[in-house]
């Protein structure tokens, strides 16, 4: 066989320093050696500054065999400036002479909009352009809160709200780890230090996120962490995870879910109904709470949706689960749904999302 030769060598290199996708070098001793151009656009990086990585110890978890070198998926902490967050990524270990070797560090990003996402998040967190609205959850009857629904906003320069679904599905649906966790739980924190200083919380807050999100390796240690280090009750803290993220091990989620469960932090299953597999994620994983899709509401006049709610309605009852309908608007839409028997809504028609000032201030109403 030919060995390749220095001129083709360079040939290669300057091929990875143009690939779409963001490439990293790291020497387990002396840390992050060079990034081709993708990386340095998503970073955002200037000619003086750098990333630093954790270091990579656990070379043998979940390694795929090859005779020229090992690979494996795994989530690596990069510190930005002044930012921390868990990157999704494929590590490839380059044996190199003297028997020593480098990590080849691919961010798993497939497409331009994908990378355009990641950097666009990155810039909000680090110039603290991320926020958080919140909004009741009530009894349909009587019209007490029951339970509040937190709701990420990444704002732009001008300080729009920037939709999320130009961002999240795009950094969560490439494989990426979700890079807002973190900045989420900073703004939840001082959500619960006002709740808790007006002895308000005998509700549950939950946070959205993807399933994908969750069966990621340092999530469930972030929330219980969170749980413990804010000294946060029983059920106080829940999670809504996003049915249209899939699935590939339906065993292991269930495993995460259920210790989430068991250490007080309840799983809400939201847009139940919009996707085909809601049914067997009712009958395979830890559920708590059913959030019927927002689509329901809108079409609840029709004879077809309102055997489907009856239907929901049923199941939810016999497997012992709390229902709430998402995206009641008018009070012809919350009758129907009482008559349905539908005990718990959220929409407009009760409250709208409101920043942190405005919730405080009208929460006891």
């Amino acid at each position: 066989m030919k060995i390749i030769e220095a001129e083709q060598a360079q040939y290669l290199i300057k091929s990875l320093q143009h690939h779409p996708s963001p490439y990293i070098i790291f020497d387990k001793n002396s840390g992050v050696e060079w990034l081709n151009n993708s990386a340095q656009y998503i970073f955002n990086l200037k000619d003086d500054e750098s990333i630093s990585i954790e270091p990579i110890t656990d070379i043998n978890k979940n390694v795929i065999k090859s005779e020229i070198a090992r690979s494996f998926d795994t989530d690596i902490q990069v510190k930005l400036r002044s930012i921390e967050f868990f990157l999704r990524t494929r590590i490839h270990e380059i044996p190199f002479e003297n028997d020593s070797s480098f990590f080849l560090i691919e961010a798993l990003a497939n497409s331009e909009a994908a990378l355009d996402a990641l950097k666009e998040t990155i810039d909000c967190l680090e110039n603290d352009r991320i926020s958080m609205a919140f909004q009741k959850q009530v009894d349909i009857k009587t019209g007490e809160i029951i339970g509040v629904e937190s709701l990420l906003r990444l704002l732009d320069e001008e300080g729009n709200i920037i939709s999320n679904d130009k961002l999240i599905p795009l950094v969560e649906g490439e494989h990426l780890f979700s890079l807002v966790v973190l900045a989420s739980l900073k703004k939840l924190k001082e959500f619960f230090s006002f709740i808790n200083s007006k002895n308000f919380g005998n509700f549950s807050t939950y946070l959205n996120v993807s399933a994908y999100t969750v069966m990621q390796e340092n999530f469930t240690k972030i929330i219980l962490d969170f749980v413990d280090d804010n000294n946060l009750k029983q059920n106080q803290l829940g999670l809504e995870i996003t049915e249209t993220a899939e699935l590939e091990d339906r065993k292991k989620a269930s495993e995460a879910f259920e210790l989430l469960r068991d250490n007080g932090v309840p799983l809400a299953l939201d847009d139940f109904g919009a996707g085909y597999s809601s049914l067997s994620y009712l009958r395979d994983l830890p559920i708590s709470l059913i959030k019927l899709d927002k689509n329901f509401a809108s079409t609840i006049d029709l004879v077809d949706t309102k055997e489907l709610v009856k239907f929901v309605v049923n199941i939810s009852e016999n497997l012992k689960l709390d229902m709430l309908v998402e995206g009641i608007e008018t009070e012809d839409q919350k009758n129907i749904f009482l008559e349905l028997g539908c005990k718990r809504g959220q929409g407009y028609f009760f409250h709208r999302p409101e920043f942190l000032e405005d919730f405080a201030g009208n929460l006891d109403e």
